[in-house]
């Protein structure tokens, strides 16, 4: 009996420390997803003129597998558009595909930054104050993005911050460029 309670207490030590060392060199865990809530800007000066608002809000998803310990392959879809009353409305739709890098700096404390390529919905429309609003205008752009995120760990769960300036190819014979800037908040889960 005191031998077989012996190797149930040397197994749970083997497993708990597996666990423990696994995690330490995968600092965002095999795979780990989390929600957006950003603030977007449009950097385009087309959205500055005429009383057109270029920010506004985006609510993103993302997920990510682990290649390495401490390299992430992933994307992100999400959703933003302007906060405007009248004027240029933009509803903007990225679908990502990123690799980033995670680095621990302190206990539960996690940097990463990455890259990737874009594939973005944008749909345009001008709609005054008093009147008929314009037909909308609609188009797929190409892009590429570099962001950086701040991670807490608390257990499984995560929260934290980011920020992303994304670059995109220019709408469709208007030449209005839809790059932006984000920041925001996360929260997620890790695995």
């Amino acid at each position: 009996m005191k031998r077989s309670i012996l190797f149930f207490f040397i197994g749970a030590f083997i497993v708990t420390s597996t666990v423990a060392s696994a995690m330490e060199k995968a600092p965002l865990g095999n795979g780990n997803f989390a929600v957006k809530l950003d603030y977007i800007v449009f950097t385009d000066a087309h959205f500055d003129r005429g009383g057109n608002q270029d920010d506004g809000l985006y609510l993103g998803l993302e997920g990510y597998g682990k290649i390495t310990s401490n390299l992430y392959l992933g994307g992100e879809i999400g959703t933003g558009f302007n906060m405007e009353i009248a004027g240029e409305e933009i509803t903007f739709i990225p679908c990502e595909l990123n690799v980033k890098y995670a680095k621990e700096t302190a206990r539960d404390l996690v940097v990463d930054v990455g890259v990737g390529l874009s594939y973005s919905s944008v749909k345009l429309q001008y709609s005054p104050l008093f009147g008929t609003a314009q037909k909308s205008r609609s188009d797929w752009l190409f892009g590429g993005q570099v962001f950086a995120d701040l991670t807490y760990k608390i257990h499984l769960f995560t929260i934290g911050v980011n920020g992303k300036y994304q670059i995109t190819e220019n709408f469709k014979d208007e030449g209005i460029d839809l790059s932006n800037v984000r920041l925001g908040v996360q929260m997620g889960m890790v695995f």
